[in-house]
């Protein structure tokens, strides 16, 4: 299939919107006068009209059908209120020809709640946003609920953040062996040859310094404190003591701040042990993930995660054990082998397990089609099905949802969901995906968002992989620090 532009260049958000009918389909690109010839096509050409004028024309030709609509726009309609036009026109000839009406309509965004936020801080109603929501952007009156209820809940998280305040972010890309699923940034320990986590670790180290002083030097206040990956439980108990050691540094270089968060994701169970347990609770980890990802064997089996449900259960227990007292479990709807009542039976193993929170991830096929093409995958409707199924369930026993995003390509174009119980929600996860706060990013594959500058919000990524970051590390710092200086000072 083709997308087809003329006269105007917003062909990525066409691709999107297409996406979100077609999924796990790659697509072709023309910006010829002509339509492409004898084939699919999605299509928006915009034309000169009469004076102040221009007018959009948009096709969708699917299996030997075609619709056509047109619209007349201002001349000076262009960059997101054009992609919002030609969605317009686009959406419900997509809807019409394949017969997909998607719960999120036709937004394409990964945050749809911060979308909302915005709407109803410009209307001054959540109610005539959450209209805006069902009327124009065709969201289901289910997505709409669900964003609303986020927002109310996130709203005494976003009012409590301090002056000043910042997330930090500490990237350990590791993991033991990598999940077939995975779409993060991980390198496999397994794999690695020389010193490469060892390099990685005492040069992060040099960016826990450089961050403590630029920190200081900025007048900033440390909120929360995220250490994610990759499996930072991937380290040994040295090294992962080592790590708490600088990050217990920082704290103390600036002030010793009374964080709302100290989360570390101990993620894969075959990583956590007693003794690495003991050493979070000693250093101040306030919350921490074990993440099952299901409590079907035959599903662990098939995405290459080296162990047993029992196994997660079991480290989930110890955890408790040790003293923590804020731990969370992912799931993820839709992996192959899995099934909507094998699902079910996940989901009810972690209620009676009773942690403060459980995160419902939708299965991203972009980067899992590869792996599973020989498998069973649960279709759009399954996928559909164990999600209401954890939503309700997880309801039902005092949950409450408290965050969500996007990602492109999900398993039935749907969302991930964070569940909390009352007073255990995580403030990094509600200021990070509201952009909210600016969070400094340490370590390879970690992005810093700094509130601030011309654009409101300024994204700066250091390098994408370990290697890289050990081969730029002084010219990634220079520039980090200069760049983040600029937009706060």
């Amino acid at each position: 299939m083709t997308v087809h532009t003329f006269g105007h260049n917003r062909t990525y958000e066409m691709e999107a919107l297409l996406k979100l009918f077609r999924p796990a389909e790659k697509f072709g690109f023309s910006d010829a006068e002509a339509l492409p010839s004898g084939e699919e096509y999605l299509s928006a050409v915009l034309l000169p009209a009469e004076a102040g004028m221009q007018r959009l024309v948009c096709r969708t030709k699917l299996g030997g059908a075609e619709r056509k609509t047109e619209a007349l726009l201002p001349a000076a309609c262009a960059g997101n209120a054009l992609d919002r036009e030609i969605s317009a026109l686009l959406y419900p000839q997509l809807c019409e020809l394949t017969g997909i009406r998607p719960e999120w309509g036709m937004l394409t965004g990964i945050r749809p709640v911060n979308l909302l936020r915005k709407f109803a801080e410009r209307t001054g109603s959540t109610a005539q946003a959450m209209t805006e929501f069902r009327e124009i952007w065709h969201v289901s009156e289910e997505k709409t609920a669900l964003a609303g209820e986020i927002l109310s809940i996130q709203k005494p998280i976003l009012d409590a953040a301090p002056e000043n305040g910042i997330g930090l972010y500490i990237s350990i890309p590791f993991c033991p062996t990598r999940c077939r699923y995975c779409s993060f940034v991980s390198n496999s320990v397994s794999q690695m040859k020389g010193r490469l986590l060892p390099d990685y670790l005492e040069r992060m180290q040099e960016e826990i310094r450089m961050t403590a002083a630029l920190i200081r030097r900025l007048n900033l206040r440390i909120d929360t404190v995220y250490v994610g990956g990759g499996t930072p439980t991937t380290l040994s108990a040295q090294e992962l003591e080592n790590l708490l050691s600088q990050i217990a540094e920082l704290l103390h270089v600036c002030g010793n701040p009374l964080l709302r968060e100290y989360t570390v994701e101990a993620g894969r169970p075959d990583t956590i042990t007693d003794e690495k347990l003991r050493l979070l609770r000693r250093a101040g980890v306030s919350r921490i993930s074990v993440n099952p990802q299901s409590f079907q064997d035959a599903v662990l089996e098939a995405a290459g995660r080296p162990h047993t449900a029992q196994d997660a259960e079991d480290k989930y227990l110890l955890a408790k054990a040790v003293g923590f007292e804020n731990i969370n479990m992912d799931f993820i709807a839709g992996l192959p082998c899995d099934t909507v009542q094998g699902f079910r039976e996940s989901i009810g193993r972690a209620v009676r397990l009773n942690p403060e929170s459980i995160t419902v991830h939708c299965l991203a096929l972009k980067k899992a089609a590869d792996f599973y093409q020989n498998l069973p995958m649960p279709d759009a409707d399954a996928v559909s099905a164990m999600v209401a199924y954890a939503q309700k369930t997880l309801k039902a026993a005092g949950y409450r949802p408290y965050y969500l995003y996007r990602q492109k390509n999900m398993a039935a174009n749907l969302e991930n969901v964070g569940y909390a119980k009352p007073g255990f929600e995580s403030p990094y996860n509600v200021m990070m995906m509201d952009d909210s706060q600016t969070i400094i990013g340490i370590g390879a594959g970690a992005s810093t968002k700094v509130l601030g500058g011309k654009r409101g919000i300024e994204r700066l990524t250091e390098c994408k992989y370990p290697y890289d970051y050990l081969a730029r590390f002084p010219e990634l710092m220079a520039q980090k620090t200069a760049q983040i200086e600029a937009l706060l000072r």
